[in-house]
């Protein structure tokens, strides 16, 4: 069940949305401004390409995509990013506090009535949409999955029209997969792949169905193919991972994580997000070396931002600790702590807590080895008295 889901992610299926891509954005309706604001789509509309999307304090996904959206802003200035919340405003501006060098547009809806005239009330959120200079909905989907099309929309490259089809597509999809009608599903797929050899969506549905209909060798094979096209793909690593498990080739498995790893060097979240996936959340579970290399190498990027060198930088300590190396641990920790400090304080005292825990373990460890010490002297001494 667990490919099926994702692979049904994959898919960004745009069935449940109150808006549809090709459709004029209605406007924004705000009772708060928290950040950076105030803005209307009116006011961007033939000026600027504008990225609206829903989010919520309590929502992990959300605030991952925080960074990558400071990151964006920064690499397109004339990018208009309104991230709008359905909280209570003194909620959503205590939260805030914490991130003081957001670049973005936040704000509070008033009484729900942008998130009704957009999305579903079952929808899962984050979710964004892409507004091109027109008005118009381009693009729907996952914040993290915005990128590629955003610069074919400001390139001029995107088709509106091809999108919404493909939105037809992925619900039929979502329909054949959910009831196994596999044969079908790959007819589709394949005359998909014809027009865009290229499409990663496509790719990991045909890794799917081909894995489900006992081709997993193929299914294999293909997926491998696929990855030296596109390294860096998540969702075909997670993919070959999961099939590599359940095929039980474990040593396949190892080597292909260390490969994936070195693929990514120049991708610190991408590898971050890989260093916490390996430790898993059993005990016993952890494929600690991987792991480590990943956070590693994430940790000694340059081009990190502070709150980014203390998120990688709390994995890499707690690697450090479950691989015995307590005084790095510390170490690391104590610059999460000091970076923390500064920009996110609730975050700052967890963080510090850990720092104890750390400290706490390395002096019992020291104590031990003090201990061990003194009792093979003091044997080392009765025998040398024996002789």
């Amino acid at each position: 069940m667990k490919i099926l889901f994702l692979c049904l992610l994959i898919m960004n299926t745009l069935t449940c949305f109150a808006l549809k891509v090709g459709e004029q954005a209605p406007e924004l309706q705000i009772a708060s401004w928290i950040k950076n604001g105030p803005a209307t789509l009116a006011e961007n509309k033939g000026k600027r390409i504008c990225i609206v999307e829903f989010w919520a304090t309590t929502c992990k996904p959300c605030i991952k995509v925080m960074p990558y959206f400071h990151k964006l802003k920064n690499q397109y200035k004339d990018l208009t990013i309104i991230s709008i919340s359905t909280e209570n405003a003194a909620v959503v501006k205590n939260f805030i506090t914490k991130y003081k060098d957001i670049n973005y547009k936040i704000a509070v809806d008033d009484n729900n009535k942008t998130y009704n005239s957009y999305m579903n009330k079952n929808e899962k959120i984050p979710v964004a949409f892409i507004i091109n200079k027109n008005g118009t909905v381009a693009w729907i989907g996952h914040p993290l999955d915005i990128y590629l099309p955003l610069k074919r929309i400001i390139t001029g490259k995107f088709d509106i029209k091809e999108s919404a089809r493909h939105n037809e597509i992925y619900k039929k999809m979502q329909i054949l997969l959910s009831q196994k009608k596999y044969t079908p599903a790959l007819k589709i797929i394949e005359a998909e792949l014809k027009k865009k050899p290229d499409n990663t969506q496509f790719i990991a549905l045909k890794v799917y169905v081909l894995f489900n209909t006992d081709k997993k060798a193929e299914a294999l094979e293909f997926a491998g193919s696929m990855l030296k096209k596109h390294p860096a793909n998540m969702e075909l690593f997670e993919l070959k991972a999961y099939m590599l498990s359940q095929m039980k080739k474990y040593k396949e498995l190892d080597a292909f994580y260390l490969d994936f790893i070195n693929n990514c060097k120049e991708e610190p979240v991408l590898l971050n997000q890989l260093a916490r996936q390996l430790l898993g959340t059993r005990f016993g579970e952890a494929k600690l070396e991987p792991a480590l290399k990943a956070a590693e190498l994430a940790y000694s990027n340059r081009k990190l931002y502070k709150l980014q060198r203390a998120n990688i930088g709390e994995t890499l300590a707690r690697i450090y600790y479950m691989t015995g190396r307590i005084d790095r641990a510390v170490k690391i920790q104590k610059v999460v702590c000091r970076i923390l400090k500064k920009n996110k304080k609730p975050k700052y005292i967890y963080a510090l807590r850990i720092l104890e825990y750390y400290e706490r373990a390395y002096k019992l460890g020291q104590g031990q080895q003090l201990d061990e010490h003194r009792t093979s002297n003091i044997e080392r001494s009765t025998s040398n008295k024996k002789k």
